[in-house]
């Protein structure tokens, strides 16, 4: 089993590292400020880009939408990507501390950790994948062909993980440390980035909305129980990243997220993500995971 390395006189739990060394009560708002203007610079250049390939290639738009659906996913999923920078870059030039202290107690990802929480999210997700063909069956007939296939599954590998990745650094990390900067305990920010990670989806069946709420802030608590988003960006990647190439074996996908939905349909991801927290947390304790970092800043 593998458990998160410990630095070695303060202990300072996860979401409380963006009170570290320089803090003032209005850093984090200076933050905030910077990642907006940083995020719609490179939602700009990244919306250049895509238009610049699909003008290269021929490729007609309409109301953002990209005839080729290839090139619609991949800005569909990129625009949410390029979250990650904006963060990262907001926390170490306005936050004035590392950029890796979003990522856990540690100053930055913790590989092992991520890695073994990965088998476990995945064992989780192929739960869930396997439910859901079971209950809706798998047509061959609407197989989209090994090349279409994969030019999908490049996305899912390359660009997806990114996505999700990105959405943990942003809703279960930076913000829930901003918000508790100020409350001092996580789960008035868990609230309300929960609340930010419904909104930023735009389901609008009631079961859907349930399940996103459970999830994140399962997550919120699984960031702060394991002092890092390992464990989050973990199931969050292997849901998003596996979700869709099972998907394209089904047809061409779509980002349209309308639609409504049965209990059968939603319970089980539900019940996995609640099953797959309890898990990871049980393993984090018996591994003698610590969830703090020391500082001799206080």
């Amino acid at each position: 089993m593998v458990a998160p390395p410990y630095h070695a006189c303060t202990a300072v739990p996860y979401h409380l590292l963006g009170r570290e060394a320089r803090y003032r009560w209005w850093r984090p708002l200076v933050e905030i400020g910077l990642f907006a203007v940083l995020f719609c610079a490179f939602v700009l250049a990244f919306t250049v880009l895509a238009y610049g390939l699909a003008a290269a290639f021929g490729v007609s738009n309409h109301d953002g939408v990209f005839a080729d659906p290839v090139l619609d996913i991949f800005f569909g999923f990129g625009i949410v990507a390029v979250t990650l920078p904006a963060v990262l870059l907001a926390v170490r030039w306005a936050g004035s501390r590392p950029s890796g202290t979003v990522s856990a107690v540690d100053g930055g990802l913790r590989w092992a950790w991520l890695f073994d929480c990965a088998r476990w999210a995945a064992a989780a997700i192929s739960v869930v994948l396997v439910v859901g063909l079971l209950q809706d069956g798998w047509e061959s007939a609407r197989w989209p062909g090994w090349g279409t296939w994969a030019q999908f599954a490049l996305i899912a590998v390359l660009v997806v993980p990114l996505q999700a990745t990105a959405e943990e650094y942003l809703c279960r990390g930076w913000l829930l440390q901003v918000i508790s900067s100020w409350t001092r305990l996580p789960w008035p920010a868990a609230v309300l980035t929960t609340a930010l990670f419904v909104m930023l989806h735009d389901y609008t069946d009631p079961l859907v909305l349930a399940d996103l709420a459970v999830f994140s802030f399962a997550m919120c608590w699984l960031t702060v129980r394991t002092g890092g988003l390992e464990a989050a960006i973990a199931l969050h990647v292997a849901n998003n990243a596996t979700g869709m190439l099972v998907a394209t074996t089904q047809g061409i996908p779509s980002l349209d997220q309308s639609g409504d939905y049965t209990v059968a349909q939603v319970l089980p991801g539900t019940v996995t993500t609640l099953a797959y927290a309890w898990w990871v947390d049980r393993r984090a304790r018996s591994a003698a995971e610590t969830r703090v970092v020391k500082s001799a800043t206080g």
